[in-house]
C-alpha cells in the first residue's frame, strides 16, 4: 500500500513538472509570435495581423528573402547591368529585341525575347539567386507553340523551333527561357542557384537555318506563360523591402 502511494505521488509530481514545462514553453512561444507581424490585403487595403488570428496555412517571407530573390543578375554571371548587356550584345535594335516581327504572312508573330550575341559555348546562369527548373529539352529541334496572327486578322498559333532549352521559375513568379543552347546541364524539377550553370549557348533550333551566329535567346514569361519584354523587368535590381517596412507603423496589429 505504501509503495502504491509513493508511485501515485511520483506520477502526480511528474505530471505537474510536465504542465509547468509546457506552460513555460507556451509562454515563450507566445512571446515569439508577438514579434511576428503578417502583412495581407483586404480588398484594396494593406492590413496587418498577428499569427494568433490565422485561419489557414500562411507563408511568411522575411524582407531579406524578398530582396534577395527579387534581385536580378546577368544570365552570364559577369556582374554586368542589364543596360550594359543590351549595349554590348544586341546587334540590331529592330530585329533582336522583344516585339520584332517574325513569322510569315500566313501567321505573323512577334519575337518573344531578346537575342544576346555572345560567343558559342558561353555558360548561362539563372537571373535570380534561386529558382526551380520547370522545363528542359535536350532536343536540338525542340518546338514551342506560340501565338500568331493569321492573314485574315484572327488569332492562331504556330510551332517555333527553339532548339535545346531550359526554363526556370523564380520566387517572384516569373520564368526565364533560355533557347538555342548547345548543351543543358540541369534536370526537370531541379533547384538552381545563382551559381548553377544551366547550360551553354549554341546554335540549335531555327538558328541553324537563320545564318545568324550563336546567341542566347532570353525570354521572360509570367505565371500564365505569357511573354513580356525583359527590358520591363531586368533593368531594375534594387529591391529594398525594408525601406518600405520602416515607414509602416507596425506597433499594433488588426484582428
Amino acid at each position: 500500500m505504501k509503495t502504491a502511494v509513493i508511485v501515485r505521488t511520483l506520477i502526480v509530481f511528474c505530471l505537474l513538472i510536465c504542465i509547468v514545462v509546457q506552460a513555460t514553453m507556451i509562454k515563450k512561444m507566445n512571446k515569439k509570435l508577438e514579434q511576428v507581424v503578417i502583412l495581407d490585403v483586404d480588398n484594396d487595403s494593406l492590413v496587418t495581423y498577428s499569427p494568433e488570428f490565422l485561419e489557414s496555412k500562411t507563408v511568411v517571407l522575411t524582407p531579406r528573402y524578398v530582396d534577395r530573390f527579387s534581385t536580378c543578375q546577368s544570365p552570364f554571371r559577369d556582374g554586368k547591368e542589364f543596360n550594359t548587356l543590351l549595349k554590348e550584345y544586341v546587334h540590331s535594335n529592330w530585329a533582336d529585341l522583344y516585339g520584332a516581327r517574325r513569322g510569315s504572312k500566313a501567321c505573323r508573330r512577334i519575337h518573344e525575347g531578346i537575342d544576346l550575341f555572345v560567343p558559342e559555348n558561353t555558360p548561362v546562369y539563372p537571373i535570380a539567386a534561386y529558382g526551380i527548373v520547370t522545363e528542359v529539352s535536350d532536343n536540338p529541334n525542340f518546338m514551342i507553340e506560340v501565338g500568331c496572327t493569321r492573314e485574315d486578322g484572327t488569332a492562331g498559333t504556330t510551332l517555333v523551333e527553339y532548339g535545346k532549352i531550359v526554363r526556370v521559375a523564380y520566387p517572384e513568379g516569373i520564368e526565364s527561357v533560355y533557347a538555342h543552347l548547345n548543351d543543358v546541364f540541369v534536370e526537370l524539377g531541379q533547384e538552381v542557384f545563382a551559381d548553377t550553370q544551366l547550360g551553354i549557348t549554341g546554335i540549335t533550333g531555327n538558328l541553324v537555318r537563320s545564318g545568324k551566329p550563336s546567341h542566347l535567346h532570353l525570354e521572360l514569361r509570367d505565371a500564365d506563360h505569357v511573354s513580356f519584354d525583359p527590358r520591363n523587368r531586368l533593368r531594375y535590381n534594387k529591391t529594398n523591402f525594408s525601406h518600405f517596412l520602416a515607414l509602416l507603423n507596425l506597433g499594433e496589429t488588426d484582428d
